[in-house]
This record gives C-alpha cells, sequence and structure tokens, in this order.
C-alpha cells in the first residue's frame, strides 16, 4: 500500500519560480525493514547542517585564512557580477554569521536562479564558493540565498517531516521519502527527532539518497 504527496515547495515572490509538482512524494513500506536490510543506510553526519557546498576542501596550497568579512566582499562582487552579466536587476547584499558569509539576492523575477526545489540556487552558491576560494586562496564557508528562499524551504520540510512521522507512528509503519540532498535530509532527521514514537534513517546513493520514516 502506498501514499502519494510531496514535500510543500515555499513559495517565491517571483511567478517564475518553478514547484514541486510531480516529486515523487512519499511511500509507505510495508513490513519491517531495519536500516542493515535496507541496503546503503549509513546514517546522516549528525554535523551536517549546512546546504550542499558549504563545506568545501582545503585549497590546494592555502594560505592564511580570509575573514569572513573578506569572504562577503568578495561574494558579493562576484554574484553582483554575474547577474549584471545575466541582465537581471537584483540588490545582493552582504553580512556575515558567527561562522560563515551569507549574501542575500532580492529582487522581481529571480526563479531562474532558484530553480526546481534550489537546485539551480545550489549551483549558484557553488560556483561561488569556488570563485571566492581561488580568488583568496583560503577556506571559504558561505551560503547564498535568493528571495529567502532557503528559510522557507527549511520550514516547509521540517513541517512536512513532522506530519510524515506523526503518520508513520499511528501507522506503526515506514514511510520513504523522495530523495534529497544532505542539508534536506539533516532537516528531516533534526524534526522527525522531536516526535516521539518515531525514527528516522537515510538509504541509497547520491543523488538518489532519501529519507525513512519509520514508527515505532
Amino acid at each position: 500500500m502506498s501514499d502519494t504527496g510531496t514535500p510543500l515547495e515555499p513559495e517565491s515572490s517571483s511567478e517564475a519560480v518553478p514547484t514541486a509538482d510531480g516529486a515523487a512524494g512519499e511511500q509507505v513500506v510495508t513490513g519491517s525493514t531495519s536500516p542493515a536490510e535496507a541496503g546503503s543506510t549509513a546514517p546522516e553526519e549528525v554535523g551536517s547542517t549546512a546546504p550542499a557546498g558549504d563545506e568545501p576542501t582545503e585549497p590546494a596550497q592555502s594560505e592564511e585564512s580570509a575573514s569572513l568579512d573578506d569572504i562577503a566582499a568578495t561574494a558579493r562582487e562576484f554574484v553582483s557580477g554575474l547577474l549584471e552579466a545575466m541582465s537581471l536587476e537584483a540588490t545582493v547584499d552582504a553580512s556575515v554569521e558567527p561562522n560563515r558569509a551569507v549574501i542575500e539576492v532580492n529582487g522581481t523575477d529571480l526563479g531562474v536562479l532558484i530553480g526546481r526545489r534550489g537546485q539551480t540556487l545550489d549551483a549558484l552558491q557553488e560556483v561561488t564558493r569556488t570563485a571566492v576560494q581561488r580568488r583568496l586562496r583560503s577556506r571559504v564557508r558561505l551560503l547564498v540565498d535568493v528571495e529567502g528562499y532557503r528559510s522557507r524551504r527549511r520550514a516547509s520540510l521540517a513541517e512536512y517531516a513532522t506530519a510524515m512521522a506523526t503518520r508513520a507512528k499511528e501507522r506503526g509503519t515506514e514511510i520513504e521519502l523522495e530523495p534529497m540532498n544532505a542539508y534536506e535530509r539533516k532537516i528531516v532527521h533534526d524534526a522527525v527527532a522531536d516526535v516521539d514514537g518515531a525514527s528516522s534513517f537515510s538509504e541509497g546513493e547520491e543523488p538518489q539518497r532519501k529519507v525513512i520514516v519509520r514508527g515505532e
């Protein structure tokens, strides 16, 4: 027996933002399958709380670490130039958090920078991170967001995961969610952990790795 459904896709202020229509949704797994029996089921890394590309490898010839202010300024300059080359009108703001630089892009008709379920945004972040790392020759911790997409996505995923955990608990089944990146899987694991009588684990290989929510 299977259910269908997809996690809520956060709405963007731009109508061009694609939605998650057609995503696989969740699937109820019959029987009691343990992580060890489900194939590749290594648990999600507990410390993985950053979006894809936020934990870069060290440059081959690493020098002194650049300051977060320098990283933010360099990233802002790069993203601004990229938007100009794409003929997109937007404001680019840079700020610094305790452990990373943050670039926020706001404007109209910026759905092209987000893409379906944020895939284009993830690519933009990785390109920016790589460019900044090469220029500064330093390890870079960076978050790039467009029109507040990431915060809305985080909230909708947490709400969705809580609902799936409650359903799995009530039915005493396992529910298989659609493939997600490591950042999104971590959000789901954290939300499920807050539901008594439910647990979760990951299985599969990237980019098809997914979360299984189990009612206990």
